[in-house]
């Protein structure tokens, strides 16, 4: 069922956007977060972000123009949202690859947003009607690795029970998962006392089964959008693959799941056996490894009859979105769309998450500009340098920001795999690299 969202921590403010009013700016974002209970290099990483972020747009903002500061606390991190009206801002410098030369005025200029981006665990970009911008930023807790915890026998016997986890179970769960270092494991399970925040916050829900006095496996699952959640497992701890565990976790979590709101429901791991009992086979991408290739295959199941939708989007994406469209039977309508140079903004931003235990980086669009060929190929070319072996894009469909990408990618070697339905604003389609080589 859907997770009972608590009713938020949340701090707001809107006050003139010039510089007399940065310290109040700061001291709103400082006492906010010390009130949340957050201290140290949680707090510090936001505030820095907020006085460099405040200070360099103020600075190109319009005189008499307004920002709006929002604050929120998550549970498991602090989120905060600048809202102000600007024509083209300068993003440039949001992005990994953004180098400041000291050496140049200008590009010293834009050390102050270099810092900011580099000192928070998420940025989002959002542009609305009459030039709003919003910049959507998180910082995550700080919460220690998972140490090692015992795992059951191998003579383990007896019933299965399925179990509602309270915070202490689920943080158990945690620290065994990663005791057992089970495949595609996500990273709040790698650091228990997150997911303990997280399912307390509603930010997460969890099925665990026990057999005797041990925890043998769990299966979780979080919203990825209103209308769309995503599965994790099921893990089963023991030296043999537990059917009947597997089968337990996955009936309990989507009999419960299914009487939620939500539309669908994705599952991004390893291939699951049995899964046509579960889910539909959306398709499957690849990553390089030090052991070989690893399979990630994409499972989906539709919870809702699905709803009617509009893509606006030009080539060669256009075409590759009705194939898939049809093959799903989803009931879509493709209108074309180009990308007009001169409307664009000069310089584009793109987000990249690093998961190093898949030498894999995933890279969202944030922001379209002119550059976007040549900010897809310098991003491939510093994290190819950092080690990176595996690339991947996701593009969501229901923003333009994301649809005017699509000439950028083929040119610079990225390939749609496969389309996640309702998984953004729009639907979202999964890109990857073939060669993990910028095309030349």
């Amino acid at each position: 069922m859907k997770p009972q969202m608590p009713a938020p921590c949340r701090l707001s403010a809107t006050l003139p956007f010039s510089a007399p009013f940065l310290p109040l700016a700061v001291a709103l974002v400082e006492n906010g977060a010390k009130g949340f209970g957050c201290s140290g290099r949680e707090a510090g990483g936001l505030v820095l972000a907020m006085e460099e972020l405040f200070s360099f747009y103020a600075g190109q903002a319009a005189k008499g123009s307004a920002v709006s500061i929002d604050l929120e606390d998550q549970g498991y991190r602090l989120a905060l949202a600048l809202t102000f009206r600007m024509g083209d801002p300068d993003l440039r410098a949001l992005n990994l690859t953004w180098n400041c030369n000291l050496d140049n005025e200008e590009s010293l200029a834009l050390l102050g947003p270099m810092i900011a981006a580099r000192s928070v665990s998420g940025l989002r970009l959002e542009f609305g009607a009459d030039e709003q911008v919003t910049l959507r930023l998180t910082r995550n807790r700080d919460y220690p690795q998972a140490g090692p915890v015992p795992l059951p026998p191998a003579d383990l016997a007896g019933a299965l029970r399925p179990l509602e986890p309270s915070r202490d179970d689920l943080r158990h769960f945690a620290a065994m998962a990663h005791t057992a270092e089970v495949g595609f494991l996500p990273g709040f399970l790698a650091r228990p006392d997150m997911a303990a925040d997280m399912l307390t916050a509603g930010h997460l829900s969890a099925l665990l089964i026990e057999q005797g006095t041990w925890i043998r496996g769990g299966v979780l699952w979080r919203p990825l959008t209103d209308s769309c959640l995503e599965l994790y497992g099921p893990y089963v701890f023991g030296d043999d693959a537990d059917d009947q565990g597997l089968s337990l976790l996955l009936d309990q979590a989507i009999g419960r799941i299914s009487r939620s709101a939500y539309r669908g429901l994705v599952r991004r791991q390893g291939p699951l056996a049995g899964a046509e009992r579960f889910f539909d086979f959306l398709g499957q991408l690849s990553l390089r490894g030090k052991d070989g290739i690893l399979h990630c295959a994409c499972y989906y199941r539709q919870l809702r009859e699905e709803s009617s939708g509009t893509v606006y989007c030009g080539e060669p994406l256009a075409t590759f979105l009705g194939e898939q469209y049809n093959r799903l039977c989803l009931p879509r309508q493709i209108r074309p769309s180009a990308t007009d140079p001169a409307r664009l903004r000069q310089a584009s931003v793109l987000a990249a998450e690093l998961e190093q235990e898949r030498s894999l980086a995933i890279i969202r669009p944030l922001g379209a500009g002119r550059d976007m060929a040549a900010n897809l190929a310098a991003h491939l070319d510093l994290l190819r340098g950092e080690g990176i072996a595996n690339f991947q894009v996701e593009l969501d469909t229901g923003r333009s920001e994301d649809t005017a990408f699509a000439l950028a990618l083929a040119a610079t070697g990225f390939v749609p795999r496969l389309v996640i339905p309702d998984a953004g604003q729009g639907d979202l389609v999964i890109y990857d690299h073939p060669t993990g080589e910028a095309a030349p």
